[in-house]
């Protein structure tokens, strides 16, 4: 990678402290041990009796015995359940989305339904007097009852091609996000794989470049203080797995804490520069046309608020198709559903 350093002119420095804290990787294992630890007795002793821990030097979750062997499918699956059962909560609690609703459909279909717990379908008001109406003609009673509560019944709606972009860089580290982030992750996996499996998700990691990630790549992924943040590469990924399912519909979730520092050139390798220089701007945000021309709806999730990202952030929201949305670690999960289920309906 070819890169530039300039003038500092403040901000992280991503050069700085070429060797991260190991505070900085023992929160993100704390986090995933308390996550394995829940799918056993209580007890702590992890998922399938495996001691939790982990390599130092390995990622979020490397295996405790050095084998070099990840986790096993399995355990990832419930490590993602128990992510997304925590998100459950979570927006419950906060009055949003419930993640096991089954959105508000397509186009009405001229029936209707009565309305049942956790169903997030708009109230329809003409069927709702109508039905208690017809109960206090049988039997007097009260003048509304939630018995009576009527919703319109919608087409199914159809498949997502889903695409979420996660930051890599270190000052993810820096802000202990990237726990935050990679549990995100894993929990809308399985509310794809558990309720939404006709959907394709797609996952994004970009640091200095941009790569395909699986969960369990993310779950490994080692936490370096590389710089860069690499988000024209990765946003022309997603415009990539848009293509590739056409007539599915399009949704780019991106999770970042800082403004693009770092792009292609033209021989396909990285170009880094800080401050930015102001060429990765401008090709990032022709990726991002790029991509909004495909038909996609492009949600931004900034876990920061500096000067350079608040500018980066004002030159996306002016765009048709983008939302830009303000999160900590603690709303991420809860958000980045809600809106992945909102784009459904």
């Amino acid at each position: 990678m070819r890169f530039q350093y300039r003038a500092y002119t403040g901000g992280p420095d991503p050069l700085a402290d070429p060797d991260p804290p190991p505070r900085e990787e023992r929160v993100g294992v704390t986090a995933l041990e308390h996550a394995r630890g829940r799918e056993g007795d209580g007890d702590g002793d992890g998922i399938e009796g495996r001691p939790v821990g982990g390599s130092r030097s390995g990622g979020l979750l490397a295996p405790s015995d050095g084998s070099g062997h990840g986790l096993t499918p399995r355990e990832l699956r419930r490590l993602g359940d128990t992510a997304l059962r925590d998100i459950e909560r979570s927006a419950r609690g906060a009055g949003g989305r419930h993640p096991g609703g089954g959105g508000s459909g397509g186009d009405p279909v001229g029936t209707h339904a009565p309305r049942e717990p956790d169903d997030d379908r708009p109230l329809d008001p003409v069927e709702t007097v109508r039905a208690a109406a017809l109960r206090r003609a049988a039997s007097p009673g009260a003048a509304l009852r939630a018995e009576d509560l009527r919703v319109a019944e919608t087409e199914p709606v159809g498949a997502a091609a889903v695409s979420l972009l996660v930051d890599l860089s270190h000052s993810m580290v820096e802000r202990a996000l990237h726990t935050a982030v990679t549990r995100t992750a894993l929990a809308l996996y399985a509310l794809v794989r558990t309720r939404h499996p006709d959907d394709r998700i797609h996952l994004v990691g970009f640091g200095e470049g941009a790569h395909e990630l699986t969960p369990a790549r993310l779950v490994a992924h080692e936490w370096r203080r590389t710089p860069g943040t690499n988000l024209h590469h990765a946003l022309r990924l997603a415009r990539r797995h848009v293509r590739r399912h056409r007539g599915l519909r399009p949704l780019v979730l991106v999770v970042t804490d800082g403004e693009p520092t770092a792009h292609l050139g033209e021989d396909g390798r990285a170009r880094f520069a800080w401050p930015p220089d102001p060429r990765t701007a401008e090709l990032t945000l022709a990726e991002l046309d790029r991509v909004l021309r495909e038909g996609a709806e492009v949600v931004f999730f900034l876990l920061a608020d500096d000067p350079r990202l608040r500018d980066f952030a004002a030159e996306v929201d002016r765009r048709r198709g983008v939302r830009v949305v303000r999160a900590d670690a603690g709303a991420l999960g809860p958000l980045v559903v809600d809106r992945y289920l909102g784009r459904r309906g």
